[in-house]
């Protein structure tokens, strides 16, 4: 089974080829094609043979981590200008010790070349504000015997299911499928294999241990990095470039202890206690009863034996209460709603709301009913809306296309390789070299991850601060609020 994603690629699903360091090279290129680039640089070497020692002051060797970009960057001339002169690299990869021909009109002297030009010594390099061929590469695990690599695997259909999207609109996509191994060793490996020095992103690695090495690869090669799992911390390395699309969940707490205080001071708000407190639990509520204080706001507390009365005590008969639990377990919330429908059963007078963690998306198959009773808000980077139209295409695109059903997880892997991919092809495409700066202007509708990229210090690269508030209502809707 393949996925015909235009004319200028076909992508093949299935992963079958058991090498530790590639899988499979997902470009179609024919014999054909690689005969017609050998004539074309014998063509070349033939001219270049004939042409006086002046003109050969203007063929350059092509170096370990140049791009067509960057040569042509060098010598004041543009990309198109650069591929016009040098046929063979019609496709704009280059290759270490290429000979390269730079237009004379335009090349730099050569005692020049080894100083500093000034303004005025070099003509300004083409900027170019789109890109009609993006090259990708991904970077996972996808040969292990484990649980995630099912989950590895179906991110990459989502993200084929992207180039897809993307081809459609003109965009050539190559796309490169790498196993990494789980090791810094086999990284190392990885990054040997030269394709991947021409790439213009890519996505991984899944475990910490390899991002060093990645990182610093990207950085070398003027390499966009996307990090989708893992995560660039000053202990890992450092790159401008990098993405890092999960949004740590202490930041998540900050942000959205946050909201709470600026758009919904007016409530009352009491701490839930348990026996069994957690750290995520303990932190939201230190970063939300910080906030609160900050607007005059103290948080109240109860417990989830507590009597009716002791209930009442903490509990505001005229003001919206906001229950917050000291843990993420579901355990706490089949006890509390349990008592809590006795409660309101004989006590109507009093309105209550939750407030809860991301990982109450997953209870939703047993517990959508009491959310929506009892005014629910779960904070979170992500989402799937069960009851989307949209979504559900999704999943029966996804299916008409592999042959299997989406995973039962949280976050659906698919639909984050799909969003990622879409969100950075189509942004490439349109921005070109300009993605970097202008990313944040992206207009996108993602079917669960919104990406809200913002610069990170200056060697951090970028870090996703999207926030969200998933409201399930009374009257048994679902909103989103950011």
């Amino acid at each position: 089974m393949c996925l015909n994603l235009s004319a200028k690629i076909t992508i093949f699903p299935e992963i079958v080829h058991k090498s530790v360091v590639k899988l499979i090279k997902y470009q179609y290129l024919c014999v054909m094609k690689r005969i017609t680039v050998l004539l074309f640089w014998l063509i070349s070497a033939s001219i270049c043979a004939q042409q006086t020692m002046e003109a050969l002051e203007h063929i350059y060797q092509v170096k370990k981590g140049d791009t067509a970009y960057r040569i042509a960057l060098d010598h004041g001339i543009s990309v198109e200008e650069l591929v016009k002169a040098n046929p063979e690299i019609a496709d704009g990869k280059v290759k270490k010790g290429m000979f390269l021909t730079i237009p004379a009109h335009k090349a730099k002297p050569a005692a020049e070349s080894q100083e500093t030009p000034t303004s005025s010594a070099m003509a300004p390099a083409t900027i170019h504000t789109a890109y009609d061929h993006v090259r990708v590469a991904v970077l996972l695990p996808f040969d292990e015997n484990s649980k995630r690599a099912a989950k590895f695997l179906e991110f990459y259909q989502g993200f084929l299911m992207a180039v897809d999207s993307v081809s459609q609109s003109g965009t050539s996509v190559e796309v490169y499928a790498l196993n990494t191994g789980s090791t810094a060793e086999d990284i190392k490996l990885v990054l040997g294999e030269p394709e991947l020095e021409s790439m213009q992103l890519i996505i991984g690695p899944a475990d910490q241990v390899q991002v060093p090495a990645l990182s610093a690869f990207c950085q070398e090669h003027g390499i966009r990095l996307v990090l989708p799992f893992a995560n660039l911390s000053a202990h890992t390395g450092t790159s401008s470039t990098v993405y890092n699309v999960t949004t740590p969940y202490s930041m998540l707490q900050q942000h959205v202890s946050e909201m709470m205080a600026n758009h919904y001071s007016n409530r009352n708000y009491v701490v839930l206690k348990t026996e069994t407190p957690d750290e995520k639990g303990e932190h939201l509520i230190e970063f939300l009863s910080t906030q609160l204080a900050g607007k005059g706001i103290a948080m109240r507390s109860m417990h989830i034996g507590g009597d009716d009365m002791s209930y009442e005590s903490a509990l505001n008969a005229f003001r919206e209460n906001c229950i917050v639990p000291d843990n993420t377990s579901i355990k706490t919330l089949n006890i509390f709603f349990s008592r809590m429908k006795a409660f309101a059963d004989t006590h109507p007078e009093y309105k209550i709301t939750m407030l809860g963690y991301p990982e109450w998306q997953t209870y939703t198959p047993t517990l959508l009913n009491e959310f929506f009773r009892f005014d629910t808000y779960i904070y979170t980077s992500y989402y799937r809306n069960p009851v989307e139209p949209r979504n559900k295409a999704f999943e029966n695109r996804f299916y008409s296309h592999f042959g299997k059903e989406l995973l039962y997880s949280f976050p659906c892997f698919g639909m984050l390789g799909f969003d990622l991919g879409y969100f950075f092809m189509s942004g490439m495409a349109k921005l070109g070299d300009l993605f970097d700066q202008k990313q944040g202007t992206l207009k996108c509708q993602p079917f669960q991850h919104v990406f809200k990229f913002q610069k990170n210090g200056d060697t951090m690269g970028y870090l996703n601060h999207n926030t969200m508030l998933i409201h399930y209502t009374p009257s048994n809707t679902i909103e989103m609020i950011q």
